[in-house]
């Protein structure tokens, strides 16, 4: 085991009484794999074990309802006892690898009230909700009785945890949830002893923080997790009030801190995704210096950043999230010094974006862990009979399905007609903001040479060529072609394809505009405004950048405006002449706009030739990825991960 490199985060610790044998942290992250009830189920507890099974020290299960009327959909919920079974299942399961475990309780704001579902509050504040947007409808101001009431929910849950098998209970204080919307003047408006001071403001938390200590005794591990400011929200939560609530919290019985930020509508002016890791250290050692408790740092933190935190002396304890749910095993690989064999991260935020759009059903996912949610039902198990299995295509979908079929033992050929994998990633990877895509082609290049799989590049393989080596099965991962529309001058020897400019073809002129403003349109004519370029953008949709989820399209329309880029929504593009575009705008008039160079990226289509011609002459024959229909990274991922274990 490399115990130089990670020496500080190899050693154990404690909070309170809880022994942790190691210092890396899995932090509370929402799944949405619970029952409808909130039940705790299998898919939760194998989720749960995977990561208690890679080697992190200490898992803080995701936030919890203390009570049955708190409610948002598929929460898991510490809110009676009769959920106590279930977490007791999980907690012996992660407990079997030496994990310790704790649960967070966390008030979302949402509760059952009137026959219907509606938001409480310190004051009936109207703020933006991380998942409707604009919320028309104030939230009830909570009275003291109904505070009172909250409180005893959050000591029954924690008697709750305590009984289920839990070394511990983590109060959710941040974000936008309850109790942080008492800890924050932006949402907190009272004039009586639940607001004003810092004092009276923390009076919620620290309530709450007393009575789970008389409900489960003075020993027993609590803790909060708290906004040490709350960036980008007028009256928000400052770091000099956090300096004098956290004495308050510990006073109370908290016996460490969890450091966060973002507070209501944070994130609707703060960077979706923090470009910068480690952006919330400098607040960690800030609250460290408050207090001798220990804290936990968190936020775009690998465990590299991580062991330096410790350290010196920044934290105590190294909370790892994402990279957690792309990897279980992350730990476990780093500390035995296997460091290429660790999945990256992409930095693609849909694990989050898909879960409050609505677009993930099932819960949880991952666009670079096809398993996620499925750990069981997509164990890796050795194929019955090994076969020799030709994949043709280096993106995505056939690095999968490469990866996975020679791991389950089958003798694999990759054909890739470019020089190197990735297929159309190397372009998605060039935009602003998406450089942590070529680190995990990087990682399954290497995975593939590690597996066993024959990579021949710079290979076109024909339909004989294959016939001719007489595979088992064929796996067609051919990608999609762009989509050349039928505009009159769009054959012009100015007019590019935004895969071409993306790959650094040099765009001549200084106007510039761009046909189709989906994700790959704006995020090409951003890559040109970055050259200097006069950029103008032609949807024919009235959304623009519509195929996006919010936070990201966000960032996005705003790095187009601030460098002025041209947006026209729901205008359509008549014809490509000498030196100009002609428009009809949504308005129905008729524009010219100047136009040196013309990109086009109004989508895909299918490459399915090859899978066509092998038709009757291979008997096993897969068409996944964008080959089979144009589509995202994950369906990709996802596909050829399946295949694989299909073969």
């Amino acid at each position: 085991m490399s115990d130089t490199l990670f020496n500080k985060l190899l050693e154990p610790t404690t909070i309170g009484r809880m022994q942790i044998k190691n210092r890396v942290v899995m932090p509370p992250i929402g799944t949405f794999y619970a029952g409808e009830d909130g039940s705790v189920g299998q898919r939760m507890l194998d989720y749960y074990e995977a990561r208690a099974a890679g080697g992190v020290g200490l898992i803080i299960v995701e936030g919890s309802a203390p009570g049955l009327q708190c409610t948002m959909p598929r929460q898991a919920s510490l809110g009676d006892d009769g959920f106590i079974p279930g977490w007791k299942r999980l907690t012996d399961a992660v407990h079997r690898h030496g994990t310790s475990v704790a649960i967070q309780i966390m008030h979302s704001t949402w509760e059952k009230r009137d026959g219907g579902i509606g938001q409480v509050g310190p004051s009936p504040v109207i703020v933006p909700s991380r998942f409707t947007g604009i919320s028309g409808q104030p939230p009830h101001e909570l009275t003291r009785e109904e505070i009172a009431e909250r409180v005893r929910w959050f000591a029954s849950a924690a008697r709750r945890a305590r009984e289920a098998g839990f070394d511990g209970v983590e109060i959710h204080g941040a974000h936008q949830y309850l109790v942080a919307s008492f800890l924050s003047s932006a949402t907190n408006r009272r004039d009586d002893q639940y607001g004003g001071s810092v004092e009276n403001k923390a009076r919620f938390a620290v309530e709450v923080l007393r009575a789970i200590s008389e409900e489960v005794g003075p020993d027993y591990p609590v803790w909060v997790r708290i906004n040490a400011c709350e960036w980008g929200v007028e009256n928000g939560v400052t770091i000099e009030e956090t300096g004098k609530a956290v004495p308050l919290f510990v006073e109370a019985g908290s016996q460490a801190i969890h450091v966060s930020a973002f507070g209501a509508g944070s994130y609707l002016t703060a960077a979706p995704i923090p470009d910068r890791p480690g952006l919330l250290l400098p607040l960690a050692e800030r609250v460290r210096s408050l207090t001798d408790v220990p804290v936990i740092a968190v936020c775009r933190l690998d465990l590299e950043l991580g062991e330096g935190a410790i350290r010196d002396g920044r934290a105590d304890l190294v909370a790892v999230g994402r990279r957690l749910m792309v990897d279980p095993c992350l730990p476990d690989k780093l500390f035995e010094g296997r460091p290429d064999d660790v999945i990256p991260c992409i930095g693609c935020m849909e694990c989050i974006e898909r879960l409050l759009a609505g677009q993930a059903p099932d819960g949880l996912v991952c666009v670079v862990n096809p398993a996620i949610g499925m750990e069981k039902e997509h164990e890796m198990l050795a194929a019955a009979k090994p076969k020799k299995v030709i994949v043709v295509g280096g993106g995505p979908a056939g690095m999968q399905a490469a990866l996975v079929a020679a791991l389950r033992g089958h003798k694999v050929t990759l054909f890739e007609k470019r020089a190197g994998l990735g297929g159309q990633l190397n372009e998605a990877a060039l935009p602003p903001h998406k450089a942590d895509i070529i680190p995990w082609v990087d990682h399954m290049a290497g995975q593939l040479e590690k597996s066993g799989v024959e990579v021949k590049l710079n290979t076109d393989a024909t339909v004989g060529m294959l016939a001719g080596i007489g595979p088992d099965a064929v796996v067609i991962a051919t990608g999609a072609t762009p989509v050349v529309p039928a505009i009159p001058g769009a054959d012009r020897s100015n007019v590019y394809l935004a895969q071409n400019v993306l790959s650094d073809r040099a765009v001549a002129g200084q106007n510039v505009v761009v046909i189709g403003g989906g994700m790959v349109g704006c995020e090409t004519a951003y890559y040109l405004a970055e050259q200097g370029k006069t950029v103008t953008i032609v949807e024919v949709l009235k959304r623009m950048a519509g195929d996006m989820f919010f936070m990201t399209r966000r960032r996005l329309l705003g790095g187009l405006r601030d460098r002025g880029v041209t947006l026209l929504n729901g205008a359509t593009c008549e014809e490509i002449g000498e030196g100009s575009v002609s428009v009809t705008t949504v308005d129905g008039e008729r524009r010219t706009v100047p136009a040196d160079a013309v990109v086009l990226a109004v989508g895909y289509r299918a490459n399915q030739g090859l899978c066509r011609a092998l038709d009757g002459i291979v008997a096993e024959i897969h068409c996944i990825g964008d080959a089979g229909e144009p589509r995202r990274i994950m369906d990709a991922v996802r596909e050829g991960y399946r295949t694989g274990l299909a073969l």
